[in-house]
């Protein structure tokens, strides 16, 4: 049976997603800027995306969204429960990673490149970027983690 009301549901809505918090040691977190294959263009975000049905679990997805949109390689067990500030929208933070950040590389699944830029930045100097739905109340539980975590 066709259920209508599907339509206007954004894909986010409907499926899973997985968004990794890296932060670094000079307490700055890893933003990625949209390419203009995006709906959300020019848009900053954090590495994340949709959980596949291959994926053991929902962070498992996430660590694989990092490695796809960053080239950076975490483990699921070095990520910590942040929240989820909309339904199905889960955010974890790692201090814990390794590799070079590279936005280049194409996705494996559409062969296109869904980032055009990339930035290290404070939490102060993400409260100044309009074009951004980062929920910065996260962040300063990230920052708070980190802290307590020493």
């Amino acid at each position: 049976m066709k259920q209508p009301w599907k339509e206007f549901l954004t894909e986010s809505e409907t499926k899973t997603v997985g968004v990794v918090v890296c932060l670094n040691d000079e307490q700055q977190f890893l933003l990625l800027r949209r390419s203009t294959i995006d709906r959300r263009q020019g848009s900053w975000t954090m590495p994340g995306g949709h959980i596949d049905e291959e994926d053991a679990s929902v962070e498992a997805g996430a660590v694989r969204e990092l490695e796809e949109e960053a080239n950076l390689i975490c483990m699921a067990a070095d990520l910590k429960y942040l929240g989820e500030p909309s339904s199905k929208k889960y955010y974890f933070l790692t201090q814990e990673w390794h590799g070079t950040v590279n936005i280049s590389q194409p996705n494996p699944h559409t062969g296109k490149i869904e980032h055009d830029d990339y930035r290290w930045a404070t939490i102060d100097e993400i409260k100044e970027i309009d074009n951004t739905e980062i929920p910065i109340y996260l962040l300063e539980k990230a920052l708070t983690m980190a802290k307590n975590a020493k």
